[in-house]
């Protein structure tokens, strides 16, 4: 597997509104999407930051604190490749546009994932 970077970084809780607001009002991070339970965040070279809010459909899976995905070309190789070497995933591949994503727990009990998609272009 090629890992190309670290291109994203999912955190869910259940002070939303304030960690929205730290992102992008302390941090400095620019608003790429927003609704009531899910914003996501870009730094000027294009890598996300999602925040979960306690009531989106995701938020139980981020249970082991900020979740890293790995960028790689092909997500379903790669996931192949991970499985060949036991790596169990939490659920099936999910994809929005162009961009693709699966989550698994390591060994030590976090969980991480792999993604694939235009995070850093414009």
């Amino acid at each position: 597997m090629d890992v190309k970077g670290l291109v994203w970084v999912g955190t869910a809780t259940d002070r939303y509104e304030d960690t929205v607001a730290f992102f992008r009002d302390v941090i400095g991070l620019g608003t790429f999407h927003a609704s009531p339970e899910l914003t996501i965040l870009r730094t000027g070279t294009g890598e996300w930051v999602e925040v979960f809010g306690p009531e989106h459909e995701h938020f139980p899976e981020f249970d082991t604190g900020p979740v890293v995905e790995f960028l790689v070309e092909d997500v379903a190789g790669a996931r192949a490749e991970l499985e060949a070497r036991g790596v169990t995933f939490l659920h099936e591949t999910h994809s929005w546009k162009e961009f693709a994503w699966a989550h698994f727990r390591a060994p030590d009990g976090r969980i991480y994932g792999i993604t694939s998609g235009p995070y850093r272009a414009g």
